[in-house]
């Protein structure tokens, strides 16, 4: 305003011609400083490619702007890449002689300044006319811990489901089960709008929401609300989905219901209906069937009615639960912003399954030279469980700094099971038969509560968050256990005790555990690009165990193998955290922690009265290092603890099987972790290429570890000891790229173990060296509303060898080979199938190790917009779907076979309905 009146007092009079040019400078600087400060400086980069996915070096590619115009060359890969662009909304031209020219026009509305496009493809010229393409495509965009999917980008087919077009995401994978891999790593939870989606529950997801549905899809890391809240990220992240809904699809109810019969009396229906309503989302879901379909995985391959676009694991469509199972399940979702500042969400779930499960086992325990125990086991489980859940989130916004968010969760599940076996068991010259029967009633309630609170102070980055976490679980447990057993001499064929062992037991157990855990963050800001956070955590984990057991027989109660236990372990840890960040590309965090611990129980009468306390110090280190925009290398170190579970603590003989007696040690010690972890991630977006490695180490001080006796008999007791020496290292590495034009997409995975395991075996010290390789190769081929197969092969070799020579050394081999695809006869007519065959050795004692597995459908669509679906469905053609597993544990090698769900053919229908509310006024 002075220079204003300042001027207008000289209004009269001609400036100088020398100032009058000055002052035109000085406007024009202004106004550009002006519309330079108000739009971010961005990055832009891609790939320019022919139609073979050939890169094209020399390309002249042209950005223009209402604030940049500038000219560069693609490089020999292909890349450009333009920097400092100021320029809401830019266009691009590529040129090269003969090649058509390429006009392309971005929006503006970016959410990040580093933008990496989708591929160029520069058709070669055929006429003289120039062609120009305008395409409105938003590119992928890549922001710190997200990688956004802007879906229009991507030829999703008509009335397909979320998890149809998750699988067309470069670096994403869809198993048939359901399970999402992205980057390498699975999705543990999906948001739709960034707020949980039936708390999260994935299958419930992707296999309910229209792809039609979706602006875009976010792959985030997440490292939780507390790291989200301090900015201090020195934990592993998870992966999570959070899916964006377009703007015109806020507002819109929408369902399907399945239903279906088969041969073999198989049967299933599921009913979904979702209601969004800008922001208020309601959505109800419910299932029942025998065919061993997954919670809330409404219509998925094993049950009939999915509508799916490719395949991926070749495992997933053989149901890979053992026994026969029966599921009604059902749940309902809310969402809602209630006020400006608060927001709650939630759910409740119920579900009841019923499992059948048969089966035969082969135990083998290896002691010395003259005890080998060979336990053969043939058995038959049913159990019946219902669970039942709620989860609620309620989020205010207090004002400006203070932030509150409460979570509670309330469950309650019982289990009813039944358990009959008979078991021929083999040491030297012994051979013991015998008949174990069980009844089992068990219940449970479990709440907890998670409570978080931030305040931000005035100065920048100052702030203060408090994490207070709750745990109350019960378990109350009543078993009826009948357990006989007669052994004789293999050679002479008499009795080795004057009668048939004969156990009959009931067994009233109560449980009752508390956890509380409650963490205290405070961080002060260095400089621009350093914090400091001093932190305070405190842990406590309180048990209560009673055991009454009861002589059936004698009808009389069991003193000695009664119980009344209490079990108390916590920790105080203090600790301060220094993080720097430069550039984006340079970030490590160090920090230091002391932590005193109390270990402490005791029986009710004091007659057992055990503690320990150790302070443990712990040093911790983070580094990541983004050595350009897409790779990264990381490295960390990290200490932690690990508690002994009840059933090694607890000092009394559990006689609950009485070929294998548990003895617990209320002597054992907590054992301390130290684990070392690497990383590197290279993620080519431009190519659709990504690739991970892994390596982390783990070395633990105090090991809990078995000892296991056996008094030269059939009968085998075990016990547990601390000890050092145990350290394990784990890798893995995972490729994905295209090939030969994006028509191939190549897979490669691999896993390796090493384990140097400690154990005692009669009280002589036991090194089991277990290595496990695993490696896998994919090759997926889609033609576009043609055909999509997939051939997929995998590889497992196991190795377990021990210090003591009397011990039996281990070799098994797994090989897994399989070809599967669907293909589509019209718009409304499509086939599918599924073939695979696996090759086992190292098995020693099952029939029909190799099973072949084979699977078909076919199916058409009617009706407007398609909205049905008819599906003739065949499962396990063969016949020969059965469970079969090894494991190594300790001196022990442990197979078994289960009986699975094997042929029978169903026919299902699937309807889709969705309908708009009228637009508001």
């Amino acid at each position: 305003m002075r220079i204003f009146q300042a001027n207008s007092s000289y209004s009269d009079e001609k400036l100088p011609s020398t100032a009058l040019h000055k002052l035109v400078l000085f406007v024009f600087v202004f106004v550009s400083l002006q519309a330079m400060g108000q739009h971010q400086r961005k990055e832009i980069s891609g790939v320019v490619i022919d139609t073979a996915g050939v890169p094209l070096e020399g390309v002249n590619v042209r950005l223009s702007s209402i604030l940049d115009t500038i000219l560069i060359t693609t490089k020999k890969n292909g890349a450009f890449r333009f920097t400092d662009i100021i320029g809401p909304e830019f266009r691009l031209t590529f040129s090269m002689i003969g090649y058509k020219i390429l006009d392309k026009s971005y929006q503006s509305n970016f959410s990040t300044p580093l933008i990496q496009l989708l591929p160029i493809v520069l058709p070669p010229e055929q006429t003289l006319l120039r062609e120009v393409v305008i395409n409105w495509v938003q590119p992928i965009v890549i922001k710190e811990d997200t990688i956004q999917y802007n879906m229009d980008a991507f030829n999703v087919r008509k009335n397909s489901l979320l998890e149809e077009s998750l699988k067309l995401l470069p670096n994403v994978q869809v198993l048939r089960d359901g399970t999402v891999i992205a980057h390498g790593r699975q999705i543990s939870r999906v948001q739709v709008d960034s707020k949980n989606f039936f708390g999260g529950e994935v299958l419930t997801a992707t296999r309910n929401l229209p792809a039609e549905f979706v602006q875009s899809i976010q792959v985030i890391d997440y490292y939780g609300d507390m790291a989200s809240r301090t900015g201090v990220k020195d934990t592993e992240p998870e992966k999570i989905l959070n899916i964006v809904l377009k703007e015109d699809k806020k507002r819109i109810l929408f369902g399907q219901v399945t239903g279906g019969g088969g041969t073999e009396e198989r049967y299933i229906g599921s009913m979904g209906i979702n209601n969004f309503n800008d922001g208020q989302e309601f959505s109800m879901v419910g299932s029942f069937n025998n065919t061993n379909t997954s919670l809330f995985s409404y219509g998925a391959p094993s049950g009939a009615g999915m509508r799916e676009r490719g395949n991926t694991d070749l495992t997933g469509m053989m149901d890979p639960v053992d026994g026969l199972n029966t599921t009604n399940s059902a749940g309902v979702s809310y969402s809602d912003d209630i006020s400006e500042k608060v927001s709650v969400y939630g759910k409740y779930t119920f579900s009841n399954r019923k499992n059948n499960t048969v089966g035969n086992t082969l135990l083998r325990s290896v002691y010395d030279d003259f005890n080998t125990i060979e336990n053969r086991q043939k058995k038959e489980i049913n159990a019946d469980n219902i669970n039942h859940l709620m989860a609620w989130d309620v989020e205010a916004q207090l004002d400006a700094r203070n932030y509150l968010k409460v979570s509670p969760n309330l469950s309650y599940s019982t289990s009813n099971s039944m358990h009959r076996s008979r078991d021929t068991i083999e040491n030297r010259h012994i051979i013991s038969e015998r008949a174990y029967f069980a009844d089992e009633e068990m219940s449970s309630p479990n709440f907890d509560i998670d409570v978080l609170y931030s305040r931000m102070f005035r100065k920048p980055g100052r702030k203060f968050v408090l994490n207070m976490q709750g745990k109350y679980s019960k378990t109350n447990k009543l078993e009826s256990i009948n357990d006989y057993f007669e052994s004789v001499n293999a050679n002479t064929g008499q009795p080795i005790q004057d009668d048939v062992y004969a156990l009959e037991q009931q067994v009233n157990s109560d449980n009752r555990n508390r956890v509380g855990r409650m963490r205290a963050s405070y961080v002060e800001p260095i400089d621009k690009n350093s914090i400091l956070e001093m932190s305070y955590e405190y842990n406590y984990t309180a048990i209560d165990s009673r055991r009454s057991v009861w002589d059936i027989t004698e009808e009389m109660f069991v003193d000695s193998l009664s119980l009344d236990y209490s079990y108390f372990f916590e920790s105080n840890k203090v600790g301060i955290n220094y993080q720097m960040e430069q550039n984006k590309r340079f970030k490590y965090i160090l920090g230091f922690a002391v932590q005193p611990l109390l270990l402490q129980g005791h029986t009710l009468d004091n007659d057992e009265h055990t503690q320990h306390s150790n302070i443990n110090l712990i040093p911790s280190a983070g580094f990541r290092f983004r050595i350009n925009d897409e790779s990264e290398w990381s490295i960390d170190y990290l200490g932690t603890n690990n508690q002994p579970n009840f059933s090694q603590i607890q000092p009394i003989r559990d006689l609950t099987n009485s070929q294998n007696i548990i003895i617990g040690n209320a002597d054992l010690k907590a054992e301390f972790i130290n684990r070392f972890t690497t990383r590197f991630r290279q993620t080519k977006m431009g190519r659709n290429r990504f690739f991970e490695a892994q390596l982390s180490i783990n070395q633990i001080q105090n090991k809990i570890v078995t000892n296991r006796s056996n008094p030269n008999s059939t009968i085998q007791e075990t016990s547990f000891r601390n000890s050092p020496g145990y350290f394990d290292a784990r890798g893995y590495f995972m490729y994905s790229t295209p090939v030969i034009n994006d028509k191939f997409l190549l897979n490669l995975n691999g896993t390796t173990d090493y384990v140097n395991n400690i154990s005692y075996v009669n009280d002589e010290k036991n090194f089991g060296r277990n290595f496990i390789y695993s490696q896998g190769a994919q090759v997926q081929f889609a033609l576009e509303d043609i055909l999509e197969t997939e051939l997929n092969s995998s590889y497992t070799f196991n190795r377990t060898r021990y210090s003591l020579r009397k011990t039996e050394d281990i070799d098994a081999n797994s090989f897994l080979i399989g070809f599967a695809g669907k293909g589509y006869l019209s718009d409304n007519w499509a086939f599918g199938f599924d073939l695979s065959h696996r090759l086992n050795t190292g098995y020693s004692s099952f029939v029909n190790a190799n099973p072949t597995l084979l699977n078909a459908y076919i199916e058409c669509t009617f009706l407007k917009n398609n909205m049905a679906l008819l599906r003739l469905q065949g499962f396990d053609l063969f016949n020969e779907n059965t469970g079969l597993t090894l494991e190594v544990l300790d001196t022990d090698r442990f197979e078994t076979r289960n009986n699975r769900l094997a042929r029978y053919f169903m026919l299902s229908l699937n309807i889709r309905l969705q309908k708009y509310p009228p637009k508001k006024s």
